[in-house]
């Protein structure tokens, strides 16, 4: 008999997880609260919950002959995964209390703080007034955040006191712990390192740039590897497992996300997931590692050893959400000649006839494409927005 695995979600961001599992021998049952997701098509059983309740899915895993769990591209899912693990004595997953510290915005910053690793200054609230308060003196711009959310939600950059108020009313509402962060805004280039650690070592690394171009606080696009990354990825290798070291972290994959100023990375956001977009599909076109193996593996509590790598497809690697300047009914998208010829994958995510109700965070489809070198991918990616027409209903 095949042994149960329950996977957190089943978007197309676990899309390619549920087939790895199912490669790899198990019965598949996923969960979440929409049953339309397409990774739910993919799996051997849906079992609908919230997977952000991790009461909820360690009642779900007792009753169904659950025998391990995997997280989802979302940090709520890593939370409940340590906690449902760590009630039913599973590895793989860290305590409950680590999975906090990393993916909770003000634990992780003082976990930064307190490695002396570099990350802009910032002070967490869970008193709107006190936060009002710190912001009449503040010196402006500073980014104001909710600490438990993803994805660009709960995030505004505010100039002065007046948007500085709006801004922390805004983060408070969408806060489901209702504390937020008010954190210095610091000019510089973002990027993102995505590592797997064994044994708290870095055995594999990939790196990209980001660009967001309709929502600021929301990756649009994607290039790996990132610019210049050379110059600083032993350092931010460093901090990763500065962090395994000090906190006894498990096998799996970790990443950090970064601005770069003045040549040095400023730690900004970490997590210990797969990341949205089905982004390990690029991370394995870059480096030919088996990222979802990988993940799976380490979260089960399986053998890592004799993981195979294969060729990477390509030097530069990347992905696009293709996204709209406003709401409405899409009749259809056109991909140009000269974008399509750099495409190997394709997802659609809106169908012809279906409606954008939040175009800041909805995507109508994702590609993933390569190019032969930096600048030319650059050059695309950069009118990506421009040469890829989007017709509504009218």
């Amino acid at each position: 008999m095949r042994k149960k695995i329950l996977i957190l979600n089943g978007s197309h961001s676990e899309a390619t997880l549920i087939l790895k599992a199912k490669e790899l021998g198990y019965y598949v049952v996923t969960t979440g609260n929409n049953p339309s997701l397409m990774g739910h098509s993919f799996s051997d059983e849906y079992i609908c919950a919230d997977y952000s309740d991790k009461e909820a899915i360690l009642d779900l895993v007792q009753n169904n002959g659950i025998d391990s769990i995997v997280s989802c591209a979302n940090d709520f899912g890593v939370i409940t995964a340590s906690y449902v693990a760590g009630k039913m004595g599973w590895k793989g997953h860290d305590t409950y209390q680590n999975a906090n510290t990393i993916h909770k915005k003000d634990l992780f910053k003082n976990l930064l703080q307190r490695l002396a690793i570099r990350t802009p200054y910032s002070k967490a609230f869970d008193s709107k007034d006190e936060a009002i308060d710190y912001a009449r003196c503040a010196q402006y711009p500073v980014i104001v955040k909710a600490t438990d959310l993803t994805g660009g939600k709960g995030i505004l950059r505010a100039d002065n006191m007046e948007q500085a108020v709006f801004a922390i009313d805004n983060a408070f509402a969408r806060s489901r712990a209702k504390r937020i962060l008010i954190e210095e805004f610091i000019i510089g280039v973002q990027q993102s390192i995505d590592t797997f650690v064994i044994n708290k070592k870095v055995v594999s690394s990939v790196s990209n740039d980001v660009f967001c171009p309709i929502n600021p606080y929301l990756i649009q696009s994607e290039i790996l590897p990132a610019k210049g990354i050379e110059r600083i990825q032993d350092e931010l290798h460093g901090f990763i497992e500065k962090m395994c070291q000090d906190l006894d972290l498990v096998d799996g994959m970790f990443t950090l996300q970064y601005i770069v100023r003045d040549g040095k990375p400023y730690i900004i956001e970490g997590m210990r997931r797969a990341l949205g977009n089905q982004f390990l599909t690029v991370a394995r076109a870059v480096n030919g590692f088996p990222w979802e193996e990988a993940l799976i593996r380490a979260e089960t509590g399986m053998d890592l050893s004799g993981l195979q790598s294969e060729p990477p497809m390509a030097d530069i690697v990347g992905h696009h959400g293709i996204m709209a300047t406003r709401n409405g009914i899409v009749r259809s998208y056109t991909i140009p000649p000269e974008i399509e010829r750099h495409l190997f994958q394709k997802i659609d995510i809106i169908a012809p006839g279906e409606a954008i109700t939040d175009y800041m965070n909805q995507r109508i489809a994702y590609i993933y494409y390569t190019y032969e070198n930096r600048e030319e991918a650059v050059e695309a990616v950069s009118h990506f927005n421009d040469r890829i027409k989007i017709e509504f209903e009218d």
